[in-house]
């Protein structure tokens, strides 16, 4: 049976379900805005501060700022998507990483990188993030966790360009290197934006490729693409439990991928060394967040996100003792921490959708990134300012690895059924 190219993804009556289009074109966004404004941040770390003479901990502020602004603007930026659509929003999240980028290149001043800083956090939540999983989370649904992971894998593989980032560096200035990076972002975000589409059911299929109902009514009272509104949600217990589960994972994740890279240095690693780690994480990262995905379509996602609480408080304990002398735990880590990040990313939007529908998801998941909001942005400075008290990290990485535990249990808490066991009953 020939092929044809239709609205994109599985093979439906000869045709490729669009919504795999939407994914892959979140990917490959995700992969170079990502990749340049979460993981490659930490490469940016020494050079600024040599150059500036900076603290640590105020070179810190500057990604608890992009924290704090996209926990304080998430709900605004998911009504936003929710109202406008997810194209267009996505095209002016990416105009928005490209012109911070732009201004955090000529940053002299900390008020300069520290506005950069905020206007970057606005970009990428829009371009990269929530656009993208907004209209995944309604163009799947059985198959939701591996849309997700899919595009989960392409910001994993946004390690590749921490080693990239660095070489860049050490050739032409860290300056430089983020003005190419604000241009590849633009010269690629801009025209793949243009592939995202809000709902299946306007092109004639149900999530996951089904053929929609003849009857437009029927449609819209069965379909699995509705949810709760916001108020409702926001009277469930479950609500707060994978909120602040969410925001106890995130934040320490978020102080990991700041100063893992100066950890490792201040260990005894080089730059290049840990720039290696690094990317050899992001080659873990790529294959575990789809796998991740898949197989938390077969086991039940909830379960396999309290799977991944557990995994990352042991990986982040073992990453806070690895040094050159300790190299008999690089294997230890990596058989923990990549799989519990890559199942935690994968997982969190999906249970946003799966408890409340997708009605007004990107609200509801904006809601829910300003509960991390104090935590994603206390956490990168605490370890900053511990390094600069103590010179290391290990006492502040032991301790979020401890705190990481009580996520778990705060998702064990919830008992409220899913949005589709309710919609079948």
């Amino acid at each position: 049976m020939r092929l044809a190219l239709g609205p994109a993804g599985d093979l439906v009556r000869g045709r490729i379900f669009y919504g795999w289009y939407i994914a892959l074109a979140g990917a490959f966004t995700s992969f170079f805005t990502f990749g340049v404004v979460g993981f490659g941040f930490g490469v940016f770390i020494e050079p600024i501060r040599e150059e500036t003479g900076w603290s640590l901990a105020a070179i810190s502020v500057g990604f608890s700022l992009r924290s704090f602004e996209h926990g304080l603007l998430a709900p605004v930026t998911g009504a936003l998507v929710d109202r406008l659509g997810a194209r267009r929003m996505a095209i002016t999240g990416v105009l928005i990483v490209g012109v911070g980028l732009l201004l955090f290149s000529q940053a002299r001043v900390l008020w300069v990188y520290y506005l950069a800083s905020l206007v970057v956090g606005s970009g990428e939540s829009l371009g990269s993030s929530t656009a993208y999983s907004a209209s995944l989370m309604r163009w799947f649904d059985r198959k939701r966790g591996q849309a997700l992971g899919l595009l989960a894998s392409a910001r994993g593989a946004g390690y590749f360009m921490v080693p990239v980032l660095a070489v860049l560096i050490a050739a032409f200035g860290w300056r430089s290197t983020l003005v190419v990076a604000a241009l590849v972002i633009v010269s690629v975000g801009l025209p793949l934006s243009f592939v995202l589409r809000n709902r299946p059911e306007a092109y004639g299929y149900r999530p996951d490729g089904a053929a929609a109902p003849a009857t437009p009514a029927a449609s819209a009272s069965d379909s699995l693409g509705d949810g709760m509104t916001v108020a409702q949600a926001l009277r469930t217990p479950a609500f707060y439990l994978l909120g602040a589960a969410t925001a106890i994972g995130g934040a320490t994740q978020i102080s990991w991928i700041v100063h893992q890279v100066p950890h490792l240095q201040n260990v005894g690693f080089t730059l290049q060394g840990a720039a290696l780690i690094t990317g050899a994480y992001g080659l873990f990262q790529v294959p575990l967040r789809f796998i991740c995905g898949w197989f938390g379509d077969i086991i039940g996602r909830r379960r396999l996100y309290v799977i991944a609480y557990l995994l990352q408080s042991l990986g982040m304990l073992i990453f806070a003792w690895l040094s050159p002398d300790r190299m008999w735990l690089l294997p230890a880590y990596f058989l923990t921490f990549p799989f519990a990040h890559a199942a935690w990313v994968a997982m969190f939007m999906t249970l946003i959708a799966d408890y409340f529908g997708t009605r007004y998801f990107a609200t509801i998941r904006g809601l829910t990134s300003t509960m991390m909001m104090p935590l994603g942005f206390a956490t990168p400075i605490i370890a900053g300012w511990t390094f600069d008290e103590l010179g290391s990290y290990r006492l502040v990485f032991t301790c979020y690895a401890l705190i990481t535990l009580s996520g778990a249990v705060l998702l064990l808490l919830i008992r409220r059924p899913t949005w589709a066991q309710l919609a079948s009953r």
